[in-house]
């Protein structure tokens, strides 16, 4: 009788499909999750290196190799303030690369010149600094000459026409016959303004009413009274002084009167 051979059966791999089993020991497989985060820290370390290199290079232009310099100063806005006074007071420093020059700080130097009301300054890549200066407006001058804008402040200057006189003895922004005064006279209209001559404020005694009364020409006079209703009064101003008087007085701007 013939015997078969007997043949132990070969080991086979898992089915396909089941999941991968490693030997005890083994490292695990990296997942693909795994793969995903070191390419985006890849991305990111060489982002930071471009931004950094990018950095770099702007600094280098705009510092290093003057190719941001200050070359230009310019100054806008100065009708009746010299121009070189402006850029002396400025002091802009030519040749420094433009984004160290400290625009406020400029700014503020130029306020002290005493004409000026308001001053800007800023940056015109790549070469250009420019101060926009605004003036003040003069609308009354003191007896001792100077200049006085609508918000009283007092400064130096040679007007370009007449201005009336404030007869006050101690005039500014923080006097309130000042104020009175000034918001009295800008009531008017341009053409009865270029009538006045000087502008006087009396006060009977602490706490009461200012009464301001203006001179015009060929030794006239208008009696303004207290600052309230300047508008009716300007009106009713404006109405009366083409009648022949001496005295106008709208100190009730309901009742106006001229007086021979």
């Amino acid at each position: 009788m013939t015997r078969s051979a007997s043949r132990s059966a070969a080991p086979e791999g898992p089915p396909r499909g089941a999941p991968d089993l490693q030997r005890p020991g083994a490292q695990p497989r990296p997942s693909a999750g795994h793969y995903r985060r070191r390419r985006l820290a890849a991305l990111l370390v060489v982002a930071l290196v471009v931004l950094v290199g990018l950095g770099v290079g702007a600094r280098a232009l705009v510092y290093d190799a003057g190719l941001a310099d200050v070359e230009d100063v310019r100054v806008t806005g100065a009708l009746t303030v010299a121009t070189p006074d402006v850029l002396a007071a400025a002091a802009v420093p030519v040749g420094t690369p433009l984004a160290d020059v400290d625009t406020a700080t400029i700014a503020d130097r130029v306020a002290r010149l005493p004409a000026l009301a308001s001053v800007r300054v800023t940056r015109g890549w790549p070469h250009t600094v420019t101060v926009a200066v605004t003036e003040r407006v003069p609308v009354a001058a003191t007896p001792a000459g100077d200049l006085v804008d609508g918000d009283g402040v007092i400064y130096p200057g040679s007007p370009a026409v007449e201005l009336p006189r404030l007869a006050l003895g101690a005039a500014g922004p923080d006097d309130p016959a000042t104020r009175d005064a000034l918001a009295a006279l800008t009531a008017l209209p341009a053409q009865v303004r270029g009538l006045i001559r000087t502008v006087d404020v009396s006060v009977s005694g602490p706490g009461a009413p200012a009464q301001v009364s203006f001179g015009l020409d060929q030794d006239r006079r208008v009696r303004w009274g207290t600052p309230e209703r300047a508008a009716d009064k300007a009106t009713a101003l404006s109405a009366i002084l083409t009648q022949p008087g001496q005295v106008y007085d709208v100190t009730s701007p309901d009742l106006p009167t001229v007086r021979r």
